[in-house]
């Protein structure tokens, strides 16, 4: 999960339309809110990614969901409050249900709570910092069912373990370019494109974007890397612009 910025109200939604809507939804309970004025904006806003466990939404087996933070059926006057809207997966919708926000107690809202100061990363898991009974990060996680294993966690070590794959043949290369003696930089692109690519996987638009940025950013053999390449005059702004943004949502890998 990664702090998302919310757009602006889309100006289809004026406060004549919300009440109209509202009285529609109370009338028919019709999912009201399924514009595409609503939910494009809503997509874009989290990078085409659910905004809890970051899995990419709009295929067939993944849609898109319209998310009351403050659910539907306890807060009917708010399914179309643009403030209430959040882009999610079928599951993690499913799994908050009908959960009240404000009477069961709050989860992270992504719009408004920075994620990286309630959760961290610990062996591919994401834990609460407050592991206290009714803390907001243990609620989060366990609501949501962050750490399902089979729909979060194995994907999760496998994208690891191709980005582990692809980081070691880098640094291998890095290391032998560092250590060469007559100045020539062989290897020089495919070390380039390669840690393009692994900084790729680290940036807000990529699934599970929280979790890779944390496993790249305390990689030994990508930390090394990089150092070599600043040496050698490899390392280029476009880098430091995305090691910059990956280090934004990087989780804390221990309580501080």
């Amino acid at each position: 999960m990664i702090k998302l910025e919310r757009p602006d109200k889309p100006s289809e939604l004026t406060e004549e339309k919300e009440k109209e809507l509202v009285q529609e939804f109370k009338d028919t309970e019709r999912a009201v809110w399924r514009k595409d004025y609503i939910t494009e904006p809503l997509f874009n806003m989290s990078h085409g990614k659910c905004c809890y466990c970051e899995t990419v939404l709009g295929t067939q087996a993944r849609p898109m969901n319209v998310e009351h933070f403050h659910c539907k059926e306890a807060y009917p006057n708010e399914v179309v409050t643009w403030d209430n809207l959040l882009p999610s997966c079928g599951q993690c919708n499913s799994n908050k249900g009908k959960h009240d926000t404000i009477k069961d107690g709050l989860i992270i809202n992504p719009t408004i709570d920075n994620p990286k100061e309630y959760l961290y990363l610990k062996y591919f898991m994401i834990k609460s910092k407050d592991n206290q009974l009714g803390s907001i990060g243990r609620r989060t996680v366990e609501l949501l069912d962050l750490n399902n294993r089979e729909r979060l966690v194995n994907p999760r070590i496998l994208i690891a373990d191709t980005m582990r794959q692809k980081l070691e043949n880098i640094h291998e290369k890095a290391v032998d370019l560092a250590g060469r003696q007559d100045g020539k930089q062989y290897n020089r692109t495919k070390i380039v494109n390669g840690i393009r690519d692994i900084l790729r996987m680290a940036q807000p638009d990529a699934e599970y974007s929280a979790f890779m940025s944390t496993i790249i950013l305390t990689d030994e053999d990508y930390l090394e890397t990089r150092d070599i390449l600043i040496a050698k005059e490899l390392w280029t702004k476009e880098f430091e612009v995305m090691h910059n943004k990956a280090s934004e949502i990087k989780l804390d890998t221990e309580i501080k």
